[in-house]
């Protein structure tokens, strides 16, 4: 499957899963994600790490938004972050790590039990 299609697939899924899920449904997804498609690992990381996080910058302005930032304020204060970007920067990383950890996650669950024979390192 196609690496941009992937990320599609996790961002806008956590997008809307967040909507009616707890915040961790997540990683659902990128979990699936990794156990149906067969490619390496670092190529699964990537791609949950970056959908992920891009939804979850998504849904922070979103939040922000609509609650004309009183919520990142208080956060704010309790963390001692300087602003709200860096907020939203440090959330988007949290959420993308998590993203991406789970699809490798599901690729290394799918490695335990399915075994692949190895590749003979000559041609005749």
């Amino acid at each position: 499957m196609n690496f941009l299609i992937r990320i599609l697939i996790n961002g806008i899924s956590a997008y809307y899963f967040v909507s009616f899920l707890p915040w961790w449904s997540i990683i659902f997804i990128p979990f699936l994600l990794g156990y149906f498609v067969n490619e390496n690992y670092f190529s699964h990381f990537l791609s949950g790490f970056i959908g992920i996080g891009i939804a979850w910058i998504f849904l922070i302005i979103n939040l922000n938004s609509g609650s004309e930032s009183i919520i990142s304020e208080k956060i704010i204060q309790i963390l001692n972050i300087e602003s709200i970007n860096r907020l939203t920067i440090y959330s988007s990383i949290i959420g993308g790590s998590i993203g991406g950890f789970a699809s490798v996650t599901g690729l290394s669950f799918k490695r335990i039990f399915i075994k692949t024979k190895p590749r003979k390192k000559f041609n005749f």
